[in-house]
């Protein structure tokens, strides 16, 4: 069974550089046989709102890898970035990697 890798970023700012690391992924031989990508783009459209398919995605991925740019998110009323269930939200995925520029 193939593990999944969650890519986040800020959708429009990395839009380029998400296709490109997923295409490579798939792409190789070897991490293609072991790997499957989400995009949050790649979600058809639906009447769920967008912040409750962002958290049940990350809960589902076994590889959270976040690409930081000049911008990430927003920032809610306690300042904090990452979309959460409550104030215990912390994702399930291990490992989990940042890069940035």
């Amino acid at each position: 069974m193939k593990q999944s890798i969650f890519i986040s970023s800020v959708q429009k700012e990395l839009a380029v550089e998400r296709r490109a690391l997923k295409s490579y992924i798939l792409g190789d031989a070897l991490l293609g046989r072991f790997f499957d990508v989400f995009l949050f783009e790649d979600m058809p459209a639906a009447d769920r709102r967008a912040d409750k398919v962002h958290l049940d995605q990350v809960d589902r991925c076994d590889v959270y890898l976040g690409l930081l740019g000049n911008e990430y998110g927003y920032e809610d009323a306690e300042a904090l970035s990452v979309p959460r269930r409550g104030d215990t939200y912390q994702p399930r995925a291990t490992p989990w990697g940042l890069i940035g520029d």
